[in-house]
């Protein structure tokens, strides 16, 4: 299978074949059939709430498309507020995604695929990006997907994730500074697939729910049964010492230790529920989920790789952790180590060298503040420095995503050499975990480190996370480090 090029997996997923003995005519009689047309404007509808009214109005514009080509046919309404969460909780059956951002001010929610781009390689990820700018072209949509941390497709439990994918959401929900509004889209290389996948789309809006799946108030059924650690506590302290010893021989200035953590539960999680929980205690996160077969990759990350609009674009810097206080006493008295501990300071100045000499050959202007801020989180905090450029004429996604993944905050410095230690004292296969995640337009993209994450399968939960090794390092502050960032889901389970 060629990189870069559209999976005809499953029905709701791929641009497919041409199903064999489906004529012309059966097809366009049947999408007649199927779909359920809006009453006509002019007659009233008092008993059709304001969302079922803007899912009427887009049956009557799908009903009136016609193929084209390749062509990308997209339509958006309007609607009132809608909890993209349980929105994507009550609407099961095709693939579905999540994007937010840290400010909260863009939401994408999508269900289903009207396009599926991936790549098995690092190498193919210029084609695949270059792809979606074709696919999408001047409609007012986006992709929503992620890369790997090694550039390589999974293995293991990663098996269904190849090096990159990104869908385009057959229905989408947009948030945009509290606006929202449903849209579609339909794409199709043959008459018969564009019949197909028309039909499918009427149905599925049909079947749209806006309500949650049950009531909030409910009592939170979800409880671990058994918790399965990849390494124990001397096991932590020999990586960790092994790395010191070639920090102490001048090979690497710091490498990342990561860490998984597995949950048997009572019963199915519900995916977006849960996410929802865990971003209401971590807001100032960027907040996403990736649902592939029954494999759902979702967290809620402090950290940005970069963000464009035009040729603007802002990364920053996030290294040094301490925990947050039980008390305002205490937190800012932590908060205080976080900005004055030597070691934490050093941490954080080899990432933010990292990013400004990475960054430097792609832009023509870049500013960023002298003193470092703090980014507060449930239960850890981080320095924090933002980066903000002007990108080269032409420079585009591809090129930035090359320079900044993976960062020194979740691999290591030098790179290469940080990379190769990883991959020889890790006991666990990363996968999507510490990759990134995002969505991505011609006009504007924005990426997050994709940590404080987990996989979730039916009933299991794979939870990761991961610490900086550099000069200074003890195994307790970075063993209690890696349960904290732990913790955080936990609680959400209330566990």
């Amino acid at each position: 299978m060629s990189s870069a090029s559209q999976h005809p997996a499953s029905p709701e997923q791929s641009m497919g074949q041409d199903r064999p003995g489906l004529s012309r005519d059966v097809g366009r009689d049947w999408a007649r059939e199927t779909w359920t047309p809006a009453p006509h404007p002019g007659l009233p509808a008092p008993s059709r709430s304001p969302h079922e009214r803007a899912v009427g109005q887009l049956l009557d514009e799908i009903k009136n498309w016609r193929f084209r080509e390749g062509e990308l046919l997209h339509a958006a309404t309007p609607v009132p507020a809608v909890d993209p969460f349980h929105w994507l909780e009550s609407n099961p059956g095709a693939s579905r995604c999540l994007w937010q951002n840290r400010e909260q001010t863009l939401t994408l929610a999508g269900i289903g695929a009207a396009a599926e781009l991936s790549a098995d390689t690092a190498e193919d990820y210029d084609r695949l990006l270059e792809r979606i700018n074709d696919i999408i072209g001047r409609q007012d949509t986006a992709f929503v997907g992620g890369f790997a941390f090694d550039g390589r497709s999974g293995e293991r439990e990663w098996h269904e994730f190849p090096a990159a994918r990104f869908v385009l959401p057959s229905i989408e929900l947009r948030q945009r500074d509290g606006g929202f509004r449903l849209a579609v889209n339909l794409r199709a290389s043959t008459r018969r697939e564009f019949v197909r996948r028309k039909t499918r789309l009427i149905a599925e809006l049909c079947r749209l729910r806006f309500t949650p799946p049950r009531p909030a108030s409910a009592p939170w059924p979800i409880r671990v049964t058994r918790r399965v650690d990849d390494m124990s506590f001397d096991e932590c302290q020999g990586h960790i010492q092994h790395i010191l010893e070639h920090i102490q021989q001048g090979r690497i200035h710091k490498a990342v230790l990561a860490r998984r953590v597995e949950l048997q539960l009572n019963d199915v999680l519900p995916g977006f529920a849960t996410l929802k929980r865990w971003h209401h205690t971590n807001g100032g996160s960027f907040c996403f989920a990736l649902e592939h077969g029954h494999k759902l990759f979702m967290g809620c990350s402090p950290e940005r790789l970069f963000s464009r609009e035009d040729r603007r674009v802002c990364t920053e810097s996030l290294a040094g952790t301490v925990r947050r206080g039980r008390s305002r006493q205490e937190d800012a008295q932590l908060e205080h180590t976080l900005l004055r501990d030597p070691k934490l300071i050093h941490e954080h100045e080899l990432v933010t060298r990292y990013v400004r000499d990475r960054i430097a050959p792609w832009v023509t202007h870049t500013d960023c503040p002298t003193e470092a801020g703090v980014v507060k989180l449930d239960r850890i905090q981080h320095r924090y420095l933002p980066i903000r450029a002007t990108l080269r004429p032409g420079v585009m996604d591809d090129q930035l995503l090359k320079a900044l993944h993976p960062t020194p905050a979740v691999c290591g410095f030098p790179r290469r050499e940080a990379q190769e230690l990883i991959a020889r004292r890790e006991t666990t296969h990363r996968g999507w975990y510490s990759g990134v995640v995002g969505m991505i337009s011609p006009r504007r993209s924005e990426f997050a480190v994709a940590i404080r994450s987990a996989l979730v399968e039916r009933n299991r939960v794979l939870c990761y996370s991961g610490v900086g090794i550099v000069e200074g390092s003890t195994p307790e502050a970075e063993w209690n480090e890696l349960e904290a960032k732990i913790e955080s889901f936990l609680a959400v389970l209330g566990s």
